[in-house]
């Protein structure tokens, strides 16, 4: 009938997971440039910007404290469902 409908749809999905979005967060946010304009690179630096670094480093922080943060929280809730 119609010829577009003679093909398989082509469907792909992709993970979001959270380094993509509070990496996006910290770029719409302006820490980059923010760490970059207080803390200028020195003139023998190579490589990428202190700020790119930092919020390198950020992500990654940021992430340890949420899988802390779960299990602090299981624990919790293993403590409170004893009591009820």
């Amino acid at each position: 009938m119609f010829g577009f409908m003679n093909t398989e749809p082509i469907i792909t999905n992709e993970r979001v997971d959270d380094i993509p979005v509070l990496l996006r967060q910290l770029e719409r946010m302006g820490v980059k440039e923010l760490i970059d304009k207080h803390f200028p690179k020195h003139g023998n630096w190579e490589g990428e910007s202190l700020g790119s670094i930092a919020i390198i480093w950020l992500i990654f922080k940021l992430q340890n404290i949420k899988k802390q943060l779960g299990s602090i929280l299981i624990d919790y809730l293993k403590r409170e469902n004893q009591h009820l």
